[in-house]
């Protein structure tokens, strides 16, 4: 199945083989998120759900990956209005059963750092900054950014940064492990779909356990996690992937993997 490319108004979908593109599309504004780009981001995350999307890419049109919430809608008696239904979207990123890549092509602030750090694997372009810009604005982290920063830098460097609220440059996020890689900013969009390629090529069902297991690990023991892994691993002893890999060993070549 091929899954056709949609562009809303605030949100782009593109598919290149079987990596969906998920692309924040309101350049005039940083790809600020209003509740609209809010709608359509959820919308393209349950469009990622399909099987024939094997790993997904999130980035932003123009010189920005995010700016955050759009402050020309937001609501001045409640800035919390609406974060049920956003958080149910950050939770569903990482509930997806298949790696997600954020390819960060600029400032990545308040929300929008929220969103680059909930995916799984990020790409970083040189000239890009993480900027934590909630209590510049009287307001505490959100969308996951306290959980997401402090399991990343630990309780005092996490709360030196986001009480701050300063630009981190690319090279202190690599530094500080926020990032995984970085990217000349040119080569940013090639190096994000050969990361993509290389892991929807992989056994995806496992990858999507994996990332279960890890977010699990975090508040669970370790006896507990030792339970999750074999309900798991019960689960991908009976897959087609697990299958091939053995076919494959047989026969000394790659497996193929389907993410089934």
């Amino acid at each position: 199945m091929r899954l056709p490319e949609r562009r809303m108004s605030a949100v782009k979908v593109e598919m290149t083989g079987t990596v969906q593109t998920i692309r924040l599309d309101r350049p005039d504004v940083l790809n600020a998120l209003n509740p609209e780009a809010y709608d359509q981001l959820a919308e393209a995350i349950r469009m990622a759900e399909d099987e024939a999307v094997r790993a997904v890419v999130l980035t932003g049109t123009g010189r920005g990956f995010c700016s955050g919430h759009d402050l020309s809608d937001a609501n001045d008696d409640d800035p919390a209005a609406g974060l049920p239904e956003v958080n149910a979207t950050m939770r569903a990123i990482r509930a997806l059963r298949k790696p997600v890549i954020a390819a960060i092509n600029g400032v990545a602030a308040g929300g929008g750092m929220s969103l680059a750090l909930c995916c799984d694997v990020k790409l970083m372009a040189r000239s890009a900054r993480l900027v934590p810009a909630f209590l510049d604005l009287g307001l505490v982290p959100d969308m996951g950014a306290s959980w997401l920063v402090a399991n990343a830098l630990g309780y005092g460097r996490a709360l030196e940064w986001l009480v701050s609220g300063e630009a981190l440059d690319a090279e202190t996020a690599l530094e500080w492990g926020l990032v995984n890689v970085l990217v000349d900013d040119g080569e940013l969009r090639e190096a994000a779909q050969r990361k993509a390629d290389e892991l929807a090529a992989g056994p995806t069902l496992a990858i999507g356990l994996t990332k279960q297991l890890l977010s699990t690990a975090l508040s669970a023991s370790f006896e507990d996690t030792m339970e999750w892994e074999a309900r798991f691993q019960q689960i991908v002893g009976r897959s087609a992937d697990y299958a091939e890999s053995l076919a494959a060993f047989r026969d000394r070549r790659k497996p193929k993997f389907q993410g089934k």
